[in-house]
């Protein structure tokens, strides 16, 4: 599957209440780049993503893949969490070096890192060596902040690939 993994919908849609016109104008953005989900992942906001996720499922049959989530905070780093089926949680670090170069702290929740990020120059270089030397799932994804952004890095990843790395650690949604 192509997914896209770290975007910002609401951001991207003005901050706009998610509704049928909304949601159409997402669905449109992901299938033309050719993906078939993204992951929504606004900051310190889930509530949305899981809005969003309601509508296409009712209303659009599952058109695409939602896969909710929010960027959060940690001391030196941002942290993607992904929610997966079955309450698991899928943790990554967004744009490693960003807002500062000490992101290697703390990893020991984490099971994957960007190596492309849409909006910042990354270190694939090192981020390639730590992902390899803490068994990190390398990821590409856009950052996304407008729609057209959507897709512009993106994965080829399955969702069990996401789940059974998540179920590796044992996080699950409280």
């Amino acid at each position: 599957m192509k997914l896209d993994l770290h975007t910002h919908c609401h951001e991207a849609t003005r901050f706009t209440r998610p509704d049928i016109r909304i949601v159409e104008q997402i669905i449109a953005a992901v299938k033309e780049k050719g993906l078939d989900g993204i992951a929504i992942t606004d900051h310190g906001n889930k509530g949305y993503a899981y809005q969003i996720m309601e509508i296409v499922e009712q209303s659009f049959d599952n058109e695409i893949i939602i896969i909710p989530g929010q960027e959060l905070d940690r001391v030196y780093q941002h942290v993607i969490e992904l929610y997966l089926p079955d309450s698991l949680v899928f943790r990554f670090i967004a744009h490693p070096g960003y807002p500062t170069s000490y992101w290697t702290n703390n990893i020991s929740d984490i099971h994957g890192i960007e190596i492309n990020n849409g909006n910042y120059q990354i270190n694939q270089g090192a981020v390639r060596s730590l992902a390899d030397r803490n068994g990190l799932l390398p990821l590409s994804n856009s950052d996304a902040h407008t729609l057209s952004n959507i897709g512009l890095y993106y994965n080829e990843i399955e969702l069990e690939e996401l789940c059974a790395r998540a179920n590796s650690l044992g996080l699950k949604i409280i």
